[in-house]
């Protein structure tokens, strides 16, 4: 029994010992567990505290690369502000340059349109001309400055147009030269332009003088046919005494006081017609205009005027006038009428020209026309 007991007691111990060990390895799995909970659960915190830390990065990241960017942004527009300040200012500098540049321009100008005011006053010993004028006008209106000290000047304006006006006469207006000129009057070129400054001034000084001035007509003197018709006689001897004022422009834009004269005898011989002022300054323009064709014309079929456009004949001869001309050329088939109003001597100028004392055809023709202009007016 005591055996049994024995045994019993054994198993028993055994039993509690196995009990205890399963109860130690249960705790043991349980403490392994709970340890492996804790370390998850801790992992887990850990993660989390990770997640929310990049997150945080990630928050903070991309708060400072909007910062970058707004920065960037700001230092473009900077950039560009600034740039378009530079723009601005380079514009306003360009446009101050070219102000300036008006502005010198415009003094350049202006000095030089008190230049030629001074010059178209001044000239040695003598002036008074009106302000403001072309030289080539001024020197028609220059008259001597009295009682002015020092040299009496050697020469006179007169002086210089006749010297001109004799060497047009004689060789044609193409040998009017300053050389030319000075040397014919005894002086030096470069003394001469103390008097005048160009060819140009000469040449309206040659056209004013040769003109001559009209005769002075009273109320008393017939009509204004009349008065026209005397006033173009006594024009007509001083154009043919000098043809070239035909081809000197200078006659066509030189207003001096012998222009003014003719203009004036002329619009007064209109006045009292029922004309319009337009229609008598026409009138008379058209007549100038014919009596300067008239006398180009004339100087051009002259012999010498020949001879310089088409030269001479094969044996030295003058060529052929106009007339001529159409005669051996013109076809009695084809040209008939021309022929019979060349072998009628209608091209022959100037040998049948009118008397300086008449007026030629094309002449009566514009006065004609002028009487029945006045006669619709009336």
């Amino acid at each position: 029994m005591d055996d049994d007991e024995a045994r019993e007691a054994e198993e028993a111990r055994r039993e509690a010992e196995l009990l205890r060990r399963d109860r130690e390895k249960a705790e043991r799995a349980e403490a392994k567990a709970a340890e492996r909970a804790r370390r998850d659960l801790e992992k887990a915190d850990r993660d989390a505290r990770k997640e929310v830390e990049r997150r945080e990065r990630d928050r903070l990241k991309a708060l400072q690369d909007a910062a970058k960017e707004e920065e960037r942004r700001r230092k473009e527009q900077e950039r560009a502000a600034q740039q378009a300040v530079k723009e601005a200012a380079r514009q306003l500098r360009e446009a101050e340059k070219a102000q300036r540049a008006a502005a010198l321009a415009q003094q350049q100008a202006a000095r030089e349109a008190e230049k030629a005011r001074r010059h178209a006053v001044r000239v040695a010993g003598s002036e008074g001309a009106p302000m403001d004028l072309p030289p080539g006008i001024a020197v028609l209106w220059r008259t001597p400055a009295p009682g002015r000290p020092g040299p009496r000047p050697g020469l006179t304006l007169e002086q210089i147009a006749d010297a001109g006006i004799a060497l047009a006469d004689a060789e044609g207006i193409e040998s009017v030269s300053m050389a030319r000129l000075a040397e014919s009057l005894g002086f030096t070129t470069m003394s001469l332009y103390r008097y005048v400054s160009s060819k140009d001034e000469v040449l309206s000084l040659m056209s004013d003088r040769a003109s001559g001035r009209p005769p002075v007509l009273g109320p008393e003197v017939g009509g204004w046919r009349e008065r026209l018709e005397l006033v173009l006689a006594v024009q007509q001897p001083i154009l043919r005494a000098h043809p070239w004022l035909a081809r000197a422009s200078a006659v066509l834009h030189a207003v001096g006081p012998g222009r003014l004269a003719w203009m004036e005898a002329m619009l007064s011989a209109l006045d009292g017609t029922p004309l319009t002022e337009h229609q008598k300054v026409g009138a008379i323009g058209l007549l100038a205009s014919h009596t300067l064709d008239q006398l180009r014309i004339g100087e051009e079929l002259s012999g010498a005027g020949r001879t310089a456009a088409v030269g001479t004949t094969a044996g030295g001869a003058l060529p052929p006038d106009l007339g001529e001309l159409i005669t051996m050329l013109a076809s009695p088939d084809e040209h008939p009428t021309l022929r019979r109003a060349a072998n009628a001597g209608a091209f022959s100028f100037p040998e049948d020209a009118p008397e300086d004392d008449q007026l030629d055809f094309g002449t009566v023709l514009i006065l004609d026309g002028i009487e029945r202009l006045i006669a619709l007016a009336s």
